[in-house]
């Protein structure tokens, strides 16, 4: 795989990509805080990097989850914030010590805390499809599946 978070994010956008406004060090901070209280995973050094350029990602049916709710004049984004998320699904069971960062269309994207990777896996039978030792490695998944297939 190839390319940085930055790189990959910047054909994403020029692909029509939807972005938003990146999170504060007192955002991670605070979003860090609750985690640990509700005895998640801690967000990836890697991942804080991409919410430090893009709080969130929906592109091509792949969406990031975000530290906050988007909205805009007459409208929600549908961009899932990452707490809510693991508080509502209870896949704990199947992916202990493990965040869920988003998904695609057939895909959970997963970072796996003891092991320290990411993971995606099918969305129906949780096989793993990928593993990747960095989250850019994960945008370039997708971007290359994209650029293949235009």
């Amino acid at each position: 795989m190839a390319g940085t978070i930055n790189t990959v994010l910047n054909n994403m956008y020029q692909a029509y990509a939807m972005v938003f406004p990146p999170v504060s060090v007192m955002d991670i901070q605070r979003t860090s805080i609750q985690m640990v209280k509700n005895g998640l995973v801690q967000i990836p050094a890697d991942y804080v990097q991409f919410l430090s350029v893009t709080d969130g990602l929906n592109w091509n049916g792949l969406e990031l989850f975000s530290i906050h709710e988007h909205e805009r004049k007459d409208c929600v984004f549908p961009c899932i914030q990452l707490v809510t998320y693991q508080a509502t699904q209870n896949l704990k069971s199947l992916f202990p010590r493990t965040l869920v960062l988003g998904f695609a269309p057939e895909h959970l994207i997963l970072y796996e805390a003891t092991k320290k990777e990411y993971v995606i896996v099918d969305r129906y039978t949780y096989a793993p499809v990928v593993k990747l030792p960095r989250f850019a490695d994960i945008l370039y998944f997708y971007w290359d599946a994209f650029s293949k297939a235009s």
